[in-house]
């Protein structure tokens, strides 16, 4: 068995840096939070969780299909939250300005993968990078002060060029993302 999910790579160097230093702050380190390597950034497009290897085959053809007519675009990382609320935070996530050129190609993928009776969390899509895992907050004045600094950043623009396919393996490192496929989405002439 696999642990599956398709998403969107997303690299960005002022992204990286911010989160470096946030990192290295050490007021927000008194708060236990799990970090996300840069490396792993991306945007969940649908999760799969434990599949048989015999579907990966079929996934490729599913994303091939799905994605088929969808251009590479840009887009911003903008402003930071929370997963599931404030009062108690899970997730700290920096978010993504504009996800619309996805979403045909999104909806042809959750159609396809119903219709081929796979099984996913169908949530709906909240565009976000996970930039930690909050474990508890020892100094919770430290993150309400970054939330606040944060909260309307803009943190640049990241070119969305291709969709994958990931399989995520944990590793005495921690986990790490292997790409079993990546679309490359059209590019256009600007």
């Amino acid at each position: 068995m696999k642990r599956l999910f398709i998403g969107v790579p997303i690299q960005s160097e002022k992204a990286t840096q911010i989160a470096s230093a946030w990192q290295s702050n050490p007021l927000l380190n008194l708060n236990r939070m799990a970090w996300t390597k840069p490396a792993n950034w991306h945007i969940t497009l649908v999760f799969l969780g434990a599949c048989p290897e015999a579907v990966v085959s079929q996934l490729i053809q599913l994303i091939d299909e799905s994605f088929s007519l969808t251009l590479t675009f840009s887009s911003s990382l903008s402003g930071i939250g929370v997963f599931p609320k404030k009062s108690k935070p899970n997730v700290l996530w920096i978010g993504l300005d504009n996800s619309q050129p996805l979403l045909p190609g999104y909806q042809k993928l959750l159609d396809l993968l119903l219709k081929n009776d796979f099984v996913f969390d169908s949530k709906p899509l909240k565009p976000h990078l996970t930039v930690a895992r909050i474990k508890s907050l020892g100094n919770r004045a430290s993150f309400d002060a970054l939330l606040g600094e944060y909260q309307q950043f803009n943190f640049g623009k990241v070119d969305i060029n291709r969709v994958t396919l990931f399989e995520s393996v944990s590793t005495s490192q921690g986990v790490v993302y292997e790409p079993l496929y990546e679309k490359k989405l059209l590019a256009t002439d600007f």
